[in-house]
């Protein structure tokens, strides 16, 4: 995949990773980008940084009318990012399946940080395919999973749930498409700057630095990236003993603020 001359598409890029994305893309000589969030307003500092480039899209991605609205729009869309999600309620047990007051919460985690993904991918799936026989640089798709895909991050299981069925939906996505010259890339996002980690007190990748690390390993035609402060590290400690790992994470739950 080249991402210079590509016309992109990143969704909640109003602020952290997607906003990485934006400024990461612009920096290497893309068309033009689609930059997506909830509420437009909150676009004007991204369409800020190249009007001429930055092309603001209103996209709720739970939302199918404005999906639709999107595949129509971005006709010419050959490289997606599927960046927005949500961490779960702001009441710890409610991320939970057991302590929660009823599974609400973890239903609009699944619908956002899985089906909706889900089905980006399935709407854009045709402009993508068409796009990469266009140009010599083929066409991508970038779901940003997180390091709590690889495990259960038990004060937050509703996510870890919903990352990690989208990061088999990214393999199985990927042994669709692999015949039609869309590659497809699962991010596993440490520590990075963005709305979900800023009340953490702990240091964090840059979010552009973040973005720039996973387009050049995009380049490089790496399918799972390990992006971020401490991914690779966490990824490494899991596959030496996975069984030992979540033990550590599960006893430590017991004395996490956040339980």
């Amino acid at each position: 995949m080249k991402v210079q001359g590509c016309t992109a598409l990143v969704t909640g890029a109003n602020e952290g990773i997607g906003k990485g994305f934006v400024e990461a893309f612009l920096a290497r000589g893309v068309t033009k980008v689609y930059a997506a969030a909830r509420r437009p307003e909150t676009l004007a500092p991204v369409v800020a940084l190249d009007p001429a480039r930055v092309v603001p899209l209103t996209l709720d991605i739970t939302n199918d009318a404005h999906r639709r609205a999107a595949f129509a729009q971005a006709v010419d869309v050959n490289l997606l990012v599927n960046n927005a999600g949500i961490s779960g309620s702001d009441t710890p047990a409610e991320r939970r399946f057991l302590g929660a007051s009823d599974l609400t919460d973890s239903r609009r985690v699944m619908e956002t940080d899985f089906w909706a993904h889900v089905e980006m991918c399935r709407g854009f799936a045709p402009h993508l395919t068409k796009n990469a026989t266009a140009r010599d640089g083929g066409s991508a798709i970038i779901n940003i999973l997180s390091v709590g895909a690889m495990f259960c991050v038990v004060e937050f299981s509703s996510y870890s749930a919903a990352k990690g069925a989208l990061a088999l939906a990214t393999i199985g996505i990927r042994a669709e498409l692999m015949k039609s010259n869309v590659s497809v890339h699962g991010v596993f996002t440490g520590a990075v700057e963005s709305r979900m980690s800023a009340k953490g007190t702990h240091a964090k990748t840059p979010a552009l630095e973040h973005a720039h690390f996973v387009l050049d390993a995009v380049e490089r035609g790496e399918e799972d990236i390990y992006a971020g402060l401490g991914a690779k590290d966490m990824h490494d400690a899991i596959r030496k003993d996975p069984i030992a790992f979540q033990r550590g994470r599960n006893e430590r739950f017991w004395t996490s603020p956040m339980q």
